[in-house]
Formats: C-alpha cells, structure tokens, sequence
C-alpha cells in the first residue's frame, strides 16, 4: 500500500476500507468453518469408503486364489477378456459458500454372469463368484476414489481461505491501521498548529488594537 495523503479524506476512505476488511475476515471465517465441516464430513466417508474397499479386495483377492486353483490360467485370461467394458460416470456439484465441489457419481459395477461377455457354464462357478466379488471391489473403488476427489477440492478451498485470511490479518488490516494512525497523529499535529497559530494571531492584534 502507498502512502496515503495526510487530509480528511483520505482518512475517511481508510475507515471505510477498514470495515471493508474486517467484514472480509468475518465472512471468510465463516465460510472456512463451513468448508472445515464438509471436510470433516467427507474424511470421516473416505476412512469407511478405504475401509470397505480393503475388506472387499482381501476377499476378492482369497477368491482368485481358489478360482487360479481350480481353472487353468487360459480359462480365467479368456473369461476377463470377454468381461471387459466402459464405465461411464457422471459429474455433479455441490455449492459450499460459493466453492463448486465436484462428486463422481458411478454405476452398479456388478453384473450378472450372463451379462459379462460369455456364458459361465463351461466353467466353474468360483470364476464367476471371483468377477463379482472383484466387480463388487470396483464399486468401493469408485465411490473411495470419488470422496477422496472431493476431500481435496474442498481441502484446496480451505488452504485458499486460510491464505486470503491471513493476508487481511496480517498485512493489509495491520496496514491499514497505521496508515489511519499515521493520519489521525498528523491531523492532530496540524490541529494544534492551527490553534496555536489563531491564538497568536489574537494575541498580537489585541495588542495592535491597544
């Protein structure tokens, strides 16, 4: 900030700046503490969502062992082949206090055996019980990859707000201050020199008059 011209004015714009920036740090606060809920919020669904997701690839993961034990390899590299597909997904926002936070909604990952590309009678059951427990693992998957997307926007908006705070704390409010006081001590000063300058001008025409 330059310095300020040292008149009335000037000081009158200062004040009102200074309103200006102390609502500025009211409102920032306010949408930071609703910003820190939706975090709050969302890191609590992200530790369930990862949770979820291991318990469900740890399992998925004991199943393809007895699937590779009871198949022989080309089975189950034929019957992946065949189940492979494009997910599609669709992207909705959500408005906190003006910052658009993105969710990823997914589609029902599980199907059924007929519907993965070839038909399960040629092979055991556990390869097909093995896909759905891992197309069960893609749907954790998504839903952890989609909380976890929107846990950083909002993060990124919080650390934003924190930044834009701490410049109006600590630079431009603390600047603004001085710059008044600065002013107020000159006005002052010019004011005492204007009331010592018009008593003298009394005292020397009372003296002129007699």
């Amino acid at each position: 900030m330059s310095r300020p011209a040292t008149n009335r004015i000037e000081l009158i714009k200062l004040r009102k700046r200074r309103e200006l920036v102390s609502r500025g740090i009211r409102i920032l606060n306010t949408k930071r503490d609703a910003l820190m809920n939706e975090f709050n919020i969302t890191i609590k669904s992200v530790h369930d969502a990862r949770r979820k997701l291991d318990d469900q690839m740890t399992i998925a993961a004991r199943s393809l062992i007895a699937a590779r034990a009871a198949e022989p390899e080309s089975s189950l590299v034929t019957a992946a082949l065949a189940a492979q597909r494009e997910i599609s997904f669709r992207i909705t926002m959500k408005n906190v206090w003006g910052v658009k936070i993105p969710a990823l909604r997914f589609p029902d990952a599980k199907r059924d055996p007929f519907d993965r590309g070839s038909a399960p009678g040629y092979r055991r059951v556990i390869v097909d019980e093995t896909a759905g427990m891992f197309e069960t693992a893609l749907n954790h998957l998504a839903s952890s990859a989609a909380l976890e997307f929107s846990m950083m926007e909002v993060g990124g908006a919080i650390q934003s707000a924190n930044r834009k705070i701490n410049t109006l704390e600590k630079k431009i409010a603390p600047e603004t201050q001085n710059h008044i006081n600065l002013i107020t001590r000159r006005l002052e000063e010019l004011g005492r020199e204007d009331n010592f300058r018009l008593k003298r001008y009394k005292k020397l025409r009372k003296g002129s008059d007699s």
